[in-house]
């Protein structure tokens, strides 16, 4: 895409969003970012070009912001969510269906009334709406609720368990990354498992050049494709 690219970003302060951010505010291509969040955002790295600009949107409840009357996105913009809790974090499986599902549903159609004409979701592996376990249930949900919104393009990301640093403490998911950074090194996870980089890399790239696919979803492999194409064209870019 030529231009200055309006995108807004949803989730910048969780695992895969930081990422993200970072990735979006490297590129050598511009940007005017916008960034719905609850919290403050981490320390950001200044914009790789100079037309990049960062705008932060704090909100105490971020259920208003479906309703609030602000625009969330702009027309013919990119909408970008990855947003997503846990079952403990949100206190059981009811209020984590509320954050995973609903509010990204609300938050979705309204960046698309509002004009955004691609859509960017960090989902999940295995995600599917016809499954038995909850957490691939409601990711399969979204998946299909979005794909029915009639965005011109969406771009599903399925990461397998996401391996980063994390700004939380999740004991399990600290020895889960563990053994998946073990069985990368030997090369015996393959879609099993990414690192939340690439994640973030994917995002940043695909929203420069955007695919050709109206509905396009990636799993891992693709998923470190797209990243490396991305750390190639801006290893070192400052515009």
């Amino acid at each position: 895409m030529s231009g200055i690219i309006p995108i807004t970003l949803v989730g910048a302060t969780g695992l895969t969003g930081t990422e993200a951010l970072k990735s979006i505010l490297s590129s050598s291509h511009p940007f005017n970012l916008t960034v719905l969040t609850r919290r403050s955002l981490p320390q950001t790295p200044p914009s790789s070009n100079s037309q990049t600009s960062l705008n932060t949107r704090l909100y105490t409840n971020l259920f208003d912001a479906p309703t609030d009357g602000q625009k969330i996105a702009e027309q013919g913009g990119i909408y970008v969510s990855c947003l997503g809790t846990t079952r403990a974090t949100a206190g059981g499986t009811a209020n984590q269906e509320k954050v995973d599902l609903d509010l990204n549903r609300d938050l979705a159609k309204k960046a698309k009334e509002d004009g955004a004409e691609t859509m960017i979701l960090v989902s999940s592996g295995g995600a599917d709406h016809t499954s038995r376990f909850f957490y691939m249930r409601i990711k399969g949900q979204l998946e299909e609720d979005i794909k029915a919104m009639g965005f011109k393009k969406v771009i599903i990301l399925r990461p397998g368990a996401l391996l980063g640093e994390r700004t939380e403490n999740r004991t399990g998911e600290w020895l889960m990354q563990g053994a998946f950074k073990g069985l990368k090194k030997i090369g015996m996870n393959y879609n099993m498992s990414t690192y939340a980089d690439d994640v973030g890399a994917c995002i940043a790239q695909l929203a420069a050049n955007p695919p050709s696919e109206n509905v396009l979803t990636l799993t891992d492999d693709k998923i470190v494709s797209y990243a490396k194409q991305f750390k190639q064209s801006n290893s070192s870019s400052t515009i």
